[in-house]
């Protein structure tokens, strides 16, 4: 498995379906940021090719929910539990950052997903990690949005 060749294929994707710059970084993730959300990654597995992991890292804290970490935890588990494919994490008893996760298989075990596959996914796993955020910070302020059930 070509680590190199999976990262460049990661960075085509985003380049061509998403319209961003994506760049390969020292440990061989593809980084990006959306001018509209800030800086995600392609956690690259040489290990796994088919493995798919895209992070929205540290997007928010418990400030969202006025400092309260277990009010957080609860509207994290409500958005989980109503979005496709898409896990929030709490990370920190103090801090409490909260990231986003899309996982999931791209190819059979060993092998790398094509590049047609890639491109034909990434725009709506960036859109259900999206849905899922826009549900938190909804629900944060009352809205009850993280009781219905994501589209994306």
């Amino acid at each position: 498995m070509d680590a190199k060749e999976l990262a460049n294929r990661y960075k085509t994707a985003v380049e061509e379906k998403l319209g961003l710059i994506g760049k390969i970084d020292g440990d061989g993730d593809v980084i990006f940021k959306h001018p509209d959300l800030g800086s995600f990654y392609f956690s690259i597995d040489e290990r796994d090719p088919a493995y798919m992991m895209l992070v929205f890292p540290n997007f928010t804290n418990k400030e969202l929910t006025g400092g309260d970490r277990g009010k957080l935890l609860e509207l994290v588990n409500k958005v989980n539990s109503i979005n496709k494919a898409v896990k929030l994490v709490v990370r920190g008893s103090t801090e409490a950052n909260v990231s986003a996760n899309i996982e999931c298989f791209l190819a059979m075990q060993g092998e790398m997903p094509t590049q047609d596959l890639l491109n034909s996914v990434i725009s709506r796993n960036l859109a259900a990690l999206r849905s899922a955020i826009e549900s938190l910070i909804k629900a944060s302020k009352g809205g009850g949005d993280a009781e219905e059930q994501s589209s994306a």
